[in-house]
């Protein structure tokens, strides 16, 4: 739990200081939403995105390279804040689950229970190798069908590998938990803000 969670908004400070140095506040506020920004992004890295119970997504090529934050500037200290976000359509299959359908007949989703799979088709930072994202551009590849499922194989170092395994389709469990992130953080969010309002305060 943080230390931070029983904190409010000192509504009256805010209101005195909007009231008789709003410029300075408007400065101050600013420099709290880029802390806020940076502090959360920070944490979400670390705790949603090593792997379970997250997702592998570390780094400027993983789901982390996809957000962004942006302060929302006003002319108003109310119209003041952040915005953090991300437009990939996998952030978005993460956070919130969804089932994934083939284009066509089955989705080859790669196997990585092999030892052999994990060092042959994956990075050391769990991302699936550029050849291997595209299956059907393999070469020497085919397909063979036991108890029921069908794989796509190959021969490698002498022995049969299986690779894939066709499916009708993948369910995406929600467990990228963005926005709960977020919502372990209002407590100091709260702190920042407050702090940004004593700031203002003490320049009168």
């Amino acid at each position: 739990m943080s230390d931070f969670i029983d904190v409010k908004i000192d509504k009256e400070k805010l209101d005195r200081a909007i009231r008789i140095i709003p410029q300075a506040l408007k400065f101050e506020l600013g420099d709290a939403f880029d802390h806020v920004g940076r502090s959360f992004l920070g944490a979400f890295r670390k705790e949603r995105l090593q792997g379970p119970p997250g997702v592998y997504g570390d780094g400027q090529y993983g789901l982390y390279g996809t957000f962004r934050r942006a302060s929302l500037v006003s002319k108003t200290i109310e119209g003041m804040g952040l915005e953090i976000f991300s437009e990939s359509k996998v952030s978005k299959r993460h956070e919130f689950g969804e089932r994934v359908l083939p284009a066509q007949s089955a989705l080859a989703v790669p196997i990585k229970a092999f030892s052999f799979n994990q060092a042959e088709m994956y990075t050391a930072g769990h991302r699936l190798k550029k050849k291997y994202k595209y299956p059907a551009e393999l070469k020497k590849t085919f397909v063979i069908t036991s108890r029921g499922k069908s794989y796509l194989v190959k021969w490698i170092t002498g022995r049969l590998r299986f690779l894939y395994v066709f499916k009708p389709y993948v369910d995406v469990r929600a467990r990228l938990e963005f926005y709960h992130t977020w919502d372990e953080m209002q407590g100091k969010i709260f702190t920042y803000i407050n702090q940004a309002v004593d700031k203002a305060l003490a320049k009168v």
